[in-house]
């Protein structure tokens, strides 16, 4: 078992230290088939992947894309682990076991973490969308149809600009999200957490989706997945 120091005490952080309660909230979020963002250390990319099978004693996680997220795990010292679980976000350190080839791609083995940490605070890798091919989003509020481009995403949020602020805690109810690339749109609640002022009297408006449907996040994380992939390229062709 990969063994990791205890953590300064935080009473903002719950500790999940028995074995039993660890497997069953891995076990639980396996079978929900959400991704979870590994960071390998001593790197600092977010790579988005999915627990594939939970045993005894390590993970099985599924082919990292791009490839260099491959190599960098390969390479890594140890790993951090972030995924969103019963509304809380949830974080442990691990380390490679193994890896193995799987048809065309490799699934990873990690040790299985003797503690689990859980945050509110969301730590999930964000994107911005292509200048030439947006995210487009629109909403009824107070009345008033507003139709505006998306500012960056992550997944369960997202930014987007507007000429005037909108209240802390406003709930928008069927706001449409439109993808490019043939992507189905998507209907969803989210509630806005943040309003910021910028220099170009232009407001930044941070909202966070409600009770997201599977079928709508899965939407979600097939964009960011593609979208991520085309940064990617992107810089290495660049460097």
């Amino acid at each position: 078992m990969f063994e990791i120091k205890k953590l300064k005490e935080n009473p903002d952080i719950k500790i999940y230290s028995r074995k039993h309660e660890i497997h069953a909230i891995l076990k639980n979020f396996a079978n929900q088939k959400k991704p979870i963002v590994i960071i390998p250390i001593p790197f600092s990319e977010e790579y988005f992947t999915n627990i594939i099978e939970v045993n005894n004693d390590y993970i099985i996680i599924d082919s990292i894309i791009p490839k260099v997220g491959n190599i960098k795990l390969a390479e890594s010292s140890y790993l951090k682990a972030v995924f969103k679980f019963n509304n809380n976000e949830h974080y442990f350190i691990s380390k490679l076991y193994d890896y193995k080839k799987y048809k065309e791609y490799f699934v990873f083995y990690i040790y299985k973490p003797i503690e689990i940490l859980s945050l509110e605070k969301r730590k999930f890798f964000r994107i911005e969308p292509s200048v030439n091919r947006p995210v487009r989003l629109s909403f009824l509020s107070d009345d008033r149809y507003y139709d505006t481009k998306m500012f960056d995403l992550s997944g369960e949020g997202f930014s987007f600009l507007l000429k005037f602020p909108l209240e802390k805690h406003t709930i928008l109810e069927e706001v449409k999200i439109k993808f490019p690339d043939e992507l189905p749109d998507i209907m969803i609640r989210a509630e806005i957490r943040s309003t910021i002022k910028l220099n170009n009297l232009k407001y930044k408006i941070g909202a966070q989706a409600i009770n997201l449907k599977p079928k709508a996040q899965d939407i979600m994380f097939r964009y960011i997945f593609k979208r991520q992939r085309e940064i990617v390229a992107f810089m290495k062709g660049s460097v």
